[in-house]
């Protein structure tokens, strides 16, 4: 008990670094000791996000609560690290400790994979200082040893962390969020380097792209109770998705979606079924932090005129409303579990009531410290006399607004698909 309480402290104590970190950084980034140490509104973000993630591990009962605070701890001192090195080397550190998840029938080999991926993220890192002769990222030309090696060992690490190999397999893990958190921070932390080429930006686009969808597919297909892990893997598709549009539009998909996650890891991993709160976590409900993040995908590939990314973010949408509601509405079951379910529901609702709130706040300085390697290829923004979102293409016309009767009809048609899915699976269970 002492080990968790103290666990526990630890965790709240990053958060609350990160909720501070957050209120100094909005104006422009910290640095000391010649930028080896360096804190900006991403890395506020990526520590609020961890310690997120720590705390949802805790409420799941963890074996050995000391490794998840330790690794929490880990993963947010590498987000403000200046010096490549020490950030890839306290990722790979945190992926030493940190558990991989279940253990089932796979080879032992692959059960340490994700584990292991933060060494792909420090071989691209230390590929990076090498050939541009800068370890600092924060350096003038610290960009000039980013090429397609370094870039695409970060990428594949990230996948791996995520553990997107699984979607070739029969199940997926629980995974471990706090280190692939960190996989991701680092991805997006190359636009600190510099303006990313078309070519990498496309394979963001469609390994992202393909991981939501199919991940969303496996999730739709798959037990209920069983779809968390699959449904944790699309969301982190989307995320990459985000990323890969190379947009202040794509980078706040991304940041809304990084938070949403520990939310639906809250409330699915361990589902109380027949719970009504669970109708909470799914896109089908119109709001829901699910919804949002959703209508933010779609809207940023709308903006930065990808239509046929937008279909296929929107059916991932779909797929994904498909279990939470499955679960809800199963037969009850009284479980202790119910707090969960419900503390995840609220959190779902009010990042989607307070997503403009929320996007002022904490995304919206992230673009904006970052814009020096975004691309102009769309932009989402709100107006706070009003109250919406709204996202712009490059001419800064606006494609998309929440609310809007275009979007309540497009959410109308998702809800009554994901009505039809669910009899046409009640049937099937017959």
């Amino acid at each position: 008990m002492v080990v968790r309480n103290a666990s526990l402290a630890l965790i709240v104590s990053l958060l609350a670094i990160g909720l501070t970190l957050a209120g100094l950084t909005r104006a422009a980034p910290l640095a000391v000791w010649n930028g080896l140490l360096r804190a900006d509104a991403l890395s506020a973000l990526l520590l609020i996000v961890v310690a997120a993630h720590g705390l949802v591990t805790l409420a799941h009962g963890a074996l050995r609560p000391w490794r998840v605070a330790a690794a929490a701890w880990l993963v947010g001192m590498a987000t403000l690290q200046g010096h490549l090195a020490a950030l890839g080397g306290l990722l790979v550190l945190a992926g030493l400790l940190q558990d991989t998840g279940s253990v089932d029938e796979r080879p032992v080999w692959y059960r340490h994979v994700r584990r292991l991926a933060p060494l792909g993220v420090l071989a691209g890192l230390a590929l990076v200082g090498m050939t541009g002769g800068a370890w600092n990222y924060g350096a003038p030309l610290a960009g000039a040893g980013l090429n397609s090696v370094s870039f695409a060992l970060i990428l594949v690490a990230a996948l791996l962390a995520l553990d997107a190999p699984a979607l070739a397999g029969e199940r997926a893990l629980a995974g471990t969020p706090m280190v692939a958190s960190g996989c991701l921070y680092v991805l997006v932390r190359l636009f600190s380097l510099g303006p990313w080429n078309l070519g990498w930006l496309f394979a963001a686009l469609l390994m992202g792209g393909l991981v939501a969808f199919w991940a969303a597919w496996r999730a739709a297909l798959a037990p209920a109770e069983q779809s968390a892990p699959w449904l944790n893997l699309s969301l982190s598709g989307m995320a990459i998705t985000g990323v890969g549009l190379g947009s202040a539009a794509g980078l706040t998909v991304a940041g809304y979606v990084l938070l949403l996650w520990p939310v639906l890891r809250l409330g699915l991993e361990r589902p109380v079924a027949g719970t009504r709160a669970l109708w909470l976590l799914s896109a089908a409900v119109p709001l829901s932090g699910p919804f949002v993040a959703g209508w933010l995908a779609i809207a940023a590939a709308t903006a930065g005129g990808l239509p046929a990314l937008a279909v296929v973010l929107w059916l991932a949408a779909l797929l994904m409303a498909l279990p939470p509601a499955r679960l809800a509405l199963a037969p009850a079951v009284s479980s202790s579990s119910d707090g969960r379910v419900w503390l995840a529901a609220g959190c779902s609702a009010g990042l989607g009531l307070g997503a403009p709130l929320l996007l002022m706040a904490l995304l919206a300085p992230v673009t904006v410290q970052l814009e020096g390697g975004l691309t102009p290829f769309g932009e989402i923004v709100v107006w706070p006399w009003a109250g919406l979102i709204v996202a712009f293409d490059t001419t800064r016309q606006p494609v998309a607004t929440l609310p809007s009767l275009a979007l309540v009809g497009l959410m109308l048609v998702l809800s009554a698909l994901c009505r039809v899915a669910l009899r046409l699976f009640a049937l099937r269970e017959r």
